[in-house]
C-alpha cells in the first residue's frame, strides 16, 4: 500500500506496481489526478526550453489537473492558433503537429499554454530546433584496396513537409565520383560512389544536411590500401566450452555462427565430440550444403553462405543436427582459417 501524508498537484501522473506472482510477474499502473483548488496545470514554471528535431511534433507538458471541466489554449507568437495545429490529452500534455499548411517550426520563437480555470496560470515555452544528425554507411568495411569501389550512403529522418538538401566533402578534389538521391516519404538518402580509388582518397568524408537556416553533419573514415594483412574473426564468438545449447533428444538442433575475414578464400573446419573433423572444404562454395551420414542414418546439414569482396569476406556458417540422438551430444567446435595460417575458433 502507498499512502501520502500530504498530496501535492506535483504528484499527478502513472503510478506504476510491480509483483511476482504464482504465474509470473504482473504489473499494473493507474493515473492519478490532484488538484488543489488553486492551478489548472500540474507544473508551474515561468519559461521553459523545448529541443526538437526539424518536423518532429512538439510535446509540451501542460498536463492539467482534472480531466474534465479544465479547457486548454494555445498561442504561438503571441497570437491564438485552430486546434486543428495541436492535440490535447490531459495525461501527456499539449502535441503541437508540423502539419503543411502552418508556420514552419523554426518560425516559432514561443509557445504559451492558457487554461480556464486560471487565467494568471500559464506556461512558457522556447522551442529550440535542430535537425538530426544524419547517418552514415559504407558498402563494406572503412578499409579498401587500391582500384577497388565503394558506396557511403548518407540518410536522414524528417517530416515529408522538409526536403533536406546534400553536400559532401571529400579528402580527393579529383576523386571519381558518382552522386544520386533517394526519397522514400521520410527517408532521405544520398548515395556517394566512388571509382577505381587510390591512396588520395584515404580520410574524412563528411555528409552536411540543410534545411531553410538548420545545418548538421557526420563523418566516416575512409582508408584505402596497397594491401591488407589477412584475418579472421567470428562475430559473437564463444571463446570457451562453457557456452551450452539445450537441446531433447528426437530435436533438431542448429549452430549458426556469423564472420568475417580477409582474403575471400578462407577454409573452415568442424570438430565433433570426439576430435574428429567431418568437414574441410574451401569457402568459396556459395551455398553449399553437405550432408554427412552419422551411424545413426541422421545427418549433419552445413550450409555457408558467404559474399565475395575484393577487400573481405563476411558471411554466415551453420552447423545443423536433425534428430539428435545420445550419441550426438557433446562439445563442437569450428576453426576459420586464412591462407597464411592466421585462425579463429568457435565453441559449443
Amino acid at each position: 500500500m502507498l499512502t501520502f501524508t500530504f498530496a501535492s498537484n506535483l504528484i499527478t501522473g502513472y503510478f506504476n506496481c510491480s509483483y511476482l506472482g504464482e504465474e509470473g510477474r504482473e504489473s499494473k499502473s493507474t493515473y492519478i489526478y490532484v488538484h488543489n483548488g488553486i492551478h489548472g496545470f500540474v507544473r508551474n514554471f515561468d519559461s521553459q526550453t523545448v529541443k526538437v528535431h526539424l518536423g518532429d511534433p512538439m510535446i509540451l507538458d501542460c498536463r492539467t489537473t482534472r480531466p474534465d471541466n479544465i479547457k486548454v489554449d494555445l498561442l504561438i507568437n503571441q497570437k491564438q492558433v485552430s486546434r486543428l495545429q495541436y492535440k490535447f490529452d490531459p495525461r501527456v500534455g499539449v502535441i503541437v503537429e508540423d502539419l503543411k499548411g502552418f508556420p514552419n517550426q523554426t518560425q516559432i520563437k514561443e509557445i504559451i499554454c492558457l487554461n480556464n480555470y486560471s487565467s494568471s496560470n500559464k506556461l512558457i515555452f522556447k522551442p529550440e530546433i535542430s535537425l538530426r544528425k544524419p547517418l552514415i554507411v559504407s558498402s563494406k568495411r572503412s578499409d579498401y584496396l587500391v582500384g577497388e569501389e565503394f558506396i557511403l550512403n548518407c540518410s536522414t529522418y524528417m517530416n515529408e513537409k522538409y526536403k533536406p538538401h546534400f553536400e559532401w566533402t571529400l579528402p580527393n578534389i579529383n576523386a571519381i565520383r558518382e552522386l544520386k538521391e533517394f526519397v522514400n516519404k521520410s527517408l532521405s538518402t544520398s548515395t556517394l560512389l566512388i571509382k577505381n580509388s587510390s591512396l588520395s582518397d584515404s580520410g574524412q568524408y563528411v555528409c552536411t544536411i540543410s534545411v531553410l537556416n538548420l545545418f548538421e553533419s557526420n563523418v566516416k573514415n575512409i582508408e584505402v590500401k596497397d594491401n591488407i594483412v589477412q584475418f579472421v574473426k567470428f562475430k559473437d564468438k564463444n571463446d570457451s566450452m562453457v557456452h551450452k545449447k539445450i537441446v531433447n533428444d528426437g530435436e533438431d538442433f542448429l549452430w549458426d555462427m556469423q564472420f568475417e575475414g580477409f582474403p575471400s578464400n578462407l577454409i573452415y573446419t568442424f570438430y565433433n565430440p570426439y576430435g574428429e573433423f567431418f568437414l574441410h572444404k574451401d569457402k568459396r562454395f556459395i551455398n553449399f550444403h553437405l550432408y554427412i551420414s552419422n551411424v545413426n542414418n541422421d545427418y549433419l546439414l552445413i550450409p555457408l553462405k558467404a559474399k565475395a569482396s575484393y577487400l573481405y569476406e563476411e558471411g554466415k556458417l551453420s552447423l545443423s543436427i536433425k534428430k539428435v540422438t545420445a550419441e550426438d551430444f557433446g562439445n563442437y567446435s569450428v576453426r576459420l582459417e586464412a591462407p597464411n595460417g592466421s585462425y579463429d575458433e568457435n565453441y559449443v
